[in-house]
């Protein structure tokens, strides 16, 4: 469940976020990024591991910063680190793996029946984690996974454990970025849901246009959707967290749903 911000909370946030007392949640859209840190002083927030594999081409975004946001900090999940070029997805990993991070192996059934037969008898996905790697190179040309989205959009995708034992995914979506323009905007443009529309890049946190206002209203919407399965579950999920989607959200993603 999300936690509720304090009056003084929501006030001194507002006021960093440039929106004056008495204004409405229209004032809280379309808002510039604002120092994390500062964010992080307002709401008593703790320390968020991993921030120094983050920069200008390499970014968290997700539901593990509203979990943050939201002093959510219940074990399990994942760190969903974005980058804006292949090239920066390779930086990356080769720096977390010559630094104690090691890949992910698991292997999950795809079928409900060995699936069920998996949890059932305890198996542990990431049992296969715990084998040597010979080398960073091997580790990386072995893990690294091409996926497509239903649309054909090609996303590259790696899967890390870290030292301290979080799950960290490093992703590239190629279509993103083939031309000129704002590549933040256009990662978070990508995202589904109003509150997962957050994203660092080690000093500043950006927002989509309707994340702070929805996140202090403790809602959530839909602004962009590729697999409307996935949406809905995902719309459930936050549901259960205590936001709460509005009725054209439910509609849409009730529609496409059934579409098929």
């Amino acid at each position: 469940m999300a936690r509720h911000f304090t009056q003084a909370q929501r006030a001194s946030l507002r006021a960093l976020l440039g929106a004056a007392p008495g204004d409405g949640a229209e004032a809280l859209a379309h808002r510039p990024p604002v120092p994390f840190r500062d964010v992080q002083r307002l709401l008593a927030l703790p320390e968020l591991p991993h921030v120094h594999l983050l920069g200008e081409d390499t970014w968290l975004l997700g539901g593990r910063l509203l979990r943050w946001l939201t002093h959510d900090t219940r074990p399990g999940g994942d760190y969903d680190l974005f980058c804006a070029s292949f090239q920066a997805l390779e930086r990356t990993a080769r720096h977390m793996l010559s630094t104690g991070y090691t890949p992910c192996r698991r292997h999950v059934a795809t079928a409900w029946g060995p699936w069920l037969r998996d949890r059932i008898q305890g198996r542990d996905d990431h049992a296969p984690c715990k084998q040597a790697v010979p080398t960073e190179e091997a580790a990386l040309q072995e893990r690294l996974r091409l996926r497509r989205f239903p649309d054909g959009r090609e996303m590259y995708a790696l899967e890390l454990h870290s030292p301290e034992g979080h799950l960290l995914q490093l992703v590239h979506i190629p279509a993103l970025f083939t031309g000129s323009g704002d590549a933040v905007g256009q990662q978070l443009a990508f995202t589904d849901l109003s509150i997962c529309q957050f994203l660092l890049d080690g000093r500043l946190l950006h927002a989509g246009p309707y994340a702070w206002a929805d996140l202090l209203g403790q809602r959530i919407r839909v602004v962009h959707m590729v697999r409307p399965r996935i949406t809905a579950e995902r719309l459930l999920k936050y549901a259960g967290r205590g936001f709460w989607p509005d009725a054209q959200s439910v509609r849409t993603v009730f529609q496409a749903v059934r579409r098929g």
